[in-house]
């Protein structure tokens, strides 16, 4: 594997100004290198500077040229430089473009494609076993060259496209990369035509042919049979084998002949040596030959052909190693051997692909699903001008980190289409500035949606814009008092008020101090903090869940620790906040005041009781403990959850995790709940008057809430304060007026 270094032939565009830090050893000739930890200083003072990439390329340490990190990743200057470095466009450009060392020659094709579309026999009958051994080497190693040239051929038309992605972005390239781009066509090409012969038409035209087949007449009742069970039991055997050998047939390169000895698989589970095995095997040997035999006979005469357009998929083609999923890899073997053999004209860039097929091959595409998008030239063209044409931008300088927030341009759907194909880690957070709604912080995939439907914002900073002394302060704050690896991580719940960590659990503080400790070992711990602060500022935390690859595979635009500092697993308890009892009874609540716990977000599965079962949190055992949003739960807030009458909760879970507490909501959190725990305990004094209960400690602590002005930041509206106050007096004067005339005691 050779990775793509920039050299100074390498055009670079609007970006040969951008300023790039770079380290150097004192001396005007002496060369540049990306980190100060470079292996190649040889100096013992190292000098930081920012010079203009013109400057950079020219002087830049061979080393740090190749693997380096020359500007910070998100940045428009950084994706440029990943767009050619690495495995980007130079190192795309010098793969694929001539034959290698696991190429083929044409002489190696040839011989390969002899022993390859030699006719299979009719009858289907396995080797005899005098068959020389030489003769089945030769084909299995004629199948390894048709295997290792299909993928060599995918795997060219991958990189090529990728280089048409890379060079859409970057327009001001193409010129310098024309050569180059017409050597990998060409080698493209030449890989298809390996292929085209390595592959039998007569065998694909045929196996497009069995798709139209019906099931044929079984013969349940045939007595050789009747060692496999009851005719139901053979009936459903045949059925099966009629299915495994369409099905076969149908999406291989082989001949539909060729699968005879699939007829094994109805005598798998009979021993070999019980009478009538060798007349079973035969008879149904027979029949998968009568069915070849069928189609071969519908097949004869000539065929008419059909020109199709076809539209391949994108998927696998980020990665060039094939790491996640290859490209083309979710086509059989059937869908990539018409690729192969019957294109006549390709367009790598826009993935479309002209085809001119026999009428079978024709009408199983336009009929069958399939993974290729296939239209004749007639809806082709109607689909290409119905389809919003949206012009290719250059992505330039200016837009994200490169220049200072008063000087950067909006945003546009290129910009992000560039990100999106430069960089394969890009579920990102930013904030964003825009003139409707000011400042907020966007997934990439939300700000994406909006700025496809017109909307205009700036970016202002991602994750790793935040200081680093910000973030490397609060990490060694989290960590200065760390505990070992294998103390426990997660605190335990503390349940009375006058503890001086109640509540603790559900803070931000607390969030941070576990996003920390479970991103030791799993990830950098600044990176995962970096987006810890960063997703608070999101207004719904179900933004950042739900998105899903091009496989299939949720995921999520935060690591999987960031979710526990987001959110608390556990429940608020709310018995302060709720009405008194209307018979007095200590199980009531003190009706206090929601203050600035009103707005806190609760995320639940089921908030009103509209579906069947009970409402579970993200993270519950239930809801196979992803703990990660999704638009499947529903958002109300601690206001709406008091007025809840049908909310049913999961007693695993509790039925909802709540948003975490800022430091405000925390201090009246555990406030609110000491009070409603005084308020107990003066109802316990008044209503047993006859134990005389001592009141100095109690009335001194009311006096002392009595006296404490309540912070600003915890009410929102006045006449909140007001009750707040209230209740605190008139404890305090129930509790003096008691202590003033006790009862006697009986």
């Amino acid at each position: 594997m050779t990775y793509g270094s920039l050299t100074p032939e390498v055009p670079l565009g609007p970006f040969e100004a951008s300023p790039i830090r770079v380290w150097s050893a004192p001396g005007k000739a002496a060369k540049l290198h990306a980190t100060e930890h470079c292996s190649r200083i040889r100096a013992g003072r190292v000098t930081s500077s920012e010079l203009p990439l013109r400057v950079v390329v020219e002087r830049m340490c061979p080393q740090c040229a190749r693997y380096g990190p020359w500007a910070r990743p998100g940045t428009g200057v950084g994706l440029f430089l990943s767009a050619l470095t690495g495995l980007g466009l130079l190192h795309e450009l010098g793969s694929y473009s001539e034959a290698d060392e696991d190429s083929f020659a044409d002489d190696e094709v040839k011989q390969a494609a002899v022993l390859l579309l030699q006719a299979p026999q009719d009858d289907g009958e396995a080797p005899d076993a005098d068959e020389e051994e030489d003769d089945w080497r030769a084909r299995r190693e004629a199948q390894q060259v048709r295997d290792s040239v299909v993928g060599q051929w995918r795997s060219a038309a991958a990189s090529l496209h990728r280089c048409h992605r890379f060079l859409a972005l970057f327009p001001w390239l193409k010129p310098w990369a024309a050569a180059g781009m017409r050597l990998k066509a060409d080698h493209v090409a030449l890989l298809q035509r390996q292929a085209g012969q390595l592959l039998s038409r007569e065998a694909l035209t045929a196996a497009a042919g069995v798709t139209t087949m019906g099931t044929p007449v079984l013969p349940a009742e045939d007595p050789v049979f009747a060692l496999l069970g009851a005719p139901t039991v053979v009936a459903e055997e045949l059925a099966s084998l009629w299915r495994r050998w369409s099905h076969r047939a149908a999406d291989s390169w082989e001949d539909p002949r060729g699968h005879g000895h699939l007829a094994y698989d109805l005598v798998r589970r009979i021993s070999s040596r019980r009478k009538g095995w060798d007349a079973a095997l035969e008879r149904a040997q027979e029949l998968v030959a009568s069915w070849a035999l069928a189609l071969r006979a519908g097949a004869a005469g000539e065929q008419d052909e059909r020109v199709l357009v076809v539209r391949l998929p994108e998927q696998g083609l980020n990665d060039p190693f094939g790491r996640d999923e290859v490209f083309l890899g979710r086509l059989s073997e059937w869908e990539l051997g018409v690729l192969a053999c019957w294109a006549t004209d390709a367009d790598w860039e826009g993935l479309t692909v002209t085809l001119r097929v026999p009428e079978p091959v024709g009408a199983r595409l336009l009929s069958q699903p399939s993974a290729l998008s296939c239209l004749t030239p007639e809806q082709a063209v109607a689909a290409q001008d119905a389809a919003p044409r949206v012009p290719v931008e250059a992505v330039g300088p200016g837009v994200f980190d490169d220049t200072p927030v008063s000087e950067r341009r909006p945003v546009t759907a290129g910009d992000l289409r560039a990100l999106r194909t430069v960089s394969r880690e890009v579920d990102q957070l930013y904030l964003v500035l825009s003139v409707e709604a000011g400042p907020e912080v966007l997934p990439l995939p939300v700000l994406e949606a909006r700025v496809a439907r017109g909307g205009r914002y700036v970016v202002v900073a991602a994750a790793g814009d935040l200081p680093d002394a910000l973030v490397a302060a609060r990490r060694e704050e989290l960590t200065a008092g760390a505990v070992a690896d294998d103390d426990p991580v997660w605190t335990p719940r503390i349940h009375q008020p006058s503890h001086p960590d109640f509540g603790r659990s559900l803070g931000t503080a607390e969030g941070e101090r576990l996003v920390v400790r479970l991103a030791r070992g799993r990830s950098h711990p600044d990176a995962a903090l970096r987006c810890l602060l960063l997703a608070r500022g999101v207004a719904d935390l179900r933004d950042l869940g739900d998105r899903y690859d091009a496989s299939g595979e949720r995921r999520d635009p935060v690591p999987f620790p960031v979710w526990d500092g987001l959110l608390a697993m556990e429940q608020l308890d709310l018995r302060p906040f709720r009405p008194a009892a209307e018979d007095g009874a200590r199980r009531g609540g003190s009706a206090l005041p929601l203050g600035i716990l009103a707005s806190v977000q609760l995320y639940t599965t089921d908030a009103a009781g509209q579906f069947e079962g009970r409402a579970h949190s993200p993270g519950c055992q239930h809801q196979s403990r992803v703990r990660g949003l999704s638009r499947y739960y529903d958002l109300v807030t601690v206001e709406q959850m008091l007025d809840a009458e049908r909310f049913d909760p999961c007693s695993k879970c509790g039925g909802y995790a709540t948003r975490r507490l800022s430091t405000p909501q925390v201090a009246y959190y555990r406030a609110a709940h000491r009070v409603h725990d005084l308020a107990q305990q003066v109802r316990w004094v008044l209503d047993h008057p006859e134990l005389g209960t001592d009141t100095a400690s109690l009335l001194a602590e009311l006096k002392e809430w009595d006296a404490a002005t309540s912070p600003d930041d915890w009410f929102d509206a006045d006449d909140e304060e007001r009750q707040w106050s209230r209740f605190i007096r008139r404890l305090l004067q129930q509790l003096e007026t008691a202590a003033a005339d006790p009862r006697p005691s009986s």
